[in-house]
Parts: structure tokens; C-alpha cells; sequence
């Protein structure tokens, strides 16, 4: 009785909401470039990820939604090649070739290649590192805008959750960035339930963002949601089954709600 009377109508309501936001997108739209950024003919944004394949496992419906705007110029900071397994250089092509989806030059993606920043769920990156390594880029590209991921991490692997630490500790504690203003957004992690509740999760996501006036929301409609999909397909080597039933019924690949950090 409480599936029929409220489980159900909550599912269907999300599947309503996500198709008005694929029609009308301004319901859900936030400026994110900082006020004072707003007049800059091409703006800057920074993606900050741990491993090939994160851009398109995780931040696909805002990489779609950005690679729309012709005002925005986006690079990707990718702070290890994925060498867990000694693929590192077949990942770092992989990667490359998955950017080009979302309408990336090879010059805007940049992959860290240093044995202190180590593809190992096992390994806890050091923040102050990480925080030079993405500082050194927001300032050399005049940044406005970095995407990370949350203290969690989306799945709590530690390459995750030491990608936000380092720009969370960049952004409070960075003395160059004193006076320039670039705005920081981590992608909010949600449990199990929701995580793979494909666009039934519209609901909560849409709940979230008006709960803060801070906060994001970037919704991939079915040609977003089609890029994110092509691009992970150019990751041959991490294409397992259960990684396909991820691309399916991820929230991730049609959701992505942000908090700022800063």
C-alpha cells in the first residue's frame, strides 16, 4: 500500500520533472562564474578529476550542458593516468580521445604523471600537493570556475576524496587566489539508493538545488546523456559489464548537483 500511495507517484513525478528540465532547462539554471567575471568574453572553467574515465562517470551532464556554451572554454585536470593496473599509458590515450566528446582540444586536458599522486584507492594523496598542482593551473588559465568532487568522494575512493582536499585547501588557504575570484563547486555524493536510480532521482536533485541558493544542478536531456555515453565507450580498457550498467542507471549520467566549496 505505501509503494502504491507514495513510492510510485514520487517515481513519477521524477520522470515528469526530468523531462520538463530537458525541455526547459532555465527552471534549474544558476549562474556559476563570479559576478565580476560575468563581462569576460570567454570564460574559464576547470574540471579537477583523479582518473581517466571520472570525467565521464561522474561529470558528464555538466561537461555536456558546458560544451553547448560558446562563451566557456573548459580544461580538464586529471591528476593521475589510472596506472592501478599498469594501464597508465593506454589510459592516458583513452582519455584523450573521450574529451574529444565533449569538444575538448588535446591542449585542454592535462594528465598528471607523478609517483606521489598514485592511481591506489589505498593511497591517501597529499593535500598541499594536489592544491599547488591545480593552483599552478588556475592561475597560468586565468580559471573562473573548478568542479571536483565532495568529501565522499561519489564511491569513496580515496583519489576522489584527496582530489577535493586539494582544492578545498587551495581555495581557503591560497594566497595567490586572495585577489581574484574563482568560485569552487564539489559534486555532491547521494547513497546507494539514489546513486543508481537514473532519472528517478530528478525529484531530489531538483529538492536539493532549491534548498541552497548556492547550489547547482546541470541535467543531461538524451543528446547529453548520448555524449556522455559515446565518450566513456572511447575507455575501451575499463569497459567491464558492471561498468555498463553503470552508464544505465547511474544518476550521474543525467544529474549532477554541486555545492560551493568557497
Amino acid at each position: 500500500m505505501i509503494v502504491l500511495h507514495i513510492i510510485v507517484p514520487i517515481l513519477l513525478a521524477s520522470a515528469a520533472f526530468y523531462v520538463l528540465l530537458c525541455f526547459r532547462p532555465g527552471i534549474a539554471e544558476r549562474e556559476f562564474i563570479p559576478k565580476e567575471k560575468l563581462g569576460k568574453k570567454q570564460k574559464h572553467v576547470l574540471f579537477v578529476t583523479a582518473h581517466p574515465d571520472d570525467e565521464c562517470m561522474f561529470f558528464a551532464p555538466t561537461l555536456a550542458y558546458l560544451s553547448r556554451r560558446k562563451d566557456i572554454a573548459v580544461t580538464l585536470l586529471c591528476l593521475s593516468k589510472g596506472d592501478h593496473d599498469g594501464a597508465g599509458e593506454v589510459r592516458k590515450k583513452e582519455l584523450l580521445k573521450a574529451s574529444v566528446g565533449f569538444g575538448l582540444t588535446p591542449d585542454s586536458v592535462i594528465i598528471v604523471d607523478d609517483a606521489n599522486l598514485p592511481d591506489d584507492p589505498r593511497r591517501i594523496w597529499n593535500a598541499a600537493l594536489v592544491a599547488k598542482v591545480v593552483e599552478d593551473v588556475v592561475m597560468v588559465g586565468d580559471v573562473d570556475a573548478v568542479f571536483t568532487f565532495d568529501q565522499r568522494g561519489v564511491s569513496g575512493h580515496q583519489n576522489h576524496i584527496a582530489a577535493y582536499m586539494g582544492v578545498k585547501h587551495m581555495a581557503l588557504t591560497s594566497q595567490r587566489l586572495k585577489f581574484r575570484s574563482v568560485n569552487v563547486y564539489a559534486l555532491e555524493t547521494v547513497g546507494l539508493a539514489r546513486k543508481f536510480s537514473s532519472i528517478l532521482d530528478t525529484i531530489f536533485g531538483l529538492g536539493a538545488f532549491f534548498a541552497s541558493r548556492s547550489s547547482l544542478l546541470f541535467v543531461a536531456d538524451l543528446q547529453g546523456y548520448s555524449m556522455g555515453i559515446q565518450a566513456m565507450l572511447m575507455h575501451e580498457s575499463q569497459l567491464a559489464w558492471f561498468r555498463k550498467l553503470y552508464l544505465v542507471f547511474s544518476r550521474y549520467m543525467f544529474l549532477n548537483n554541486y555545492s560551493k566549496i568557497n
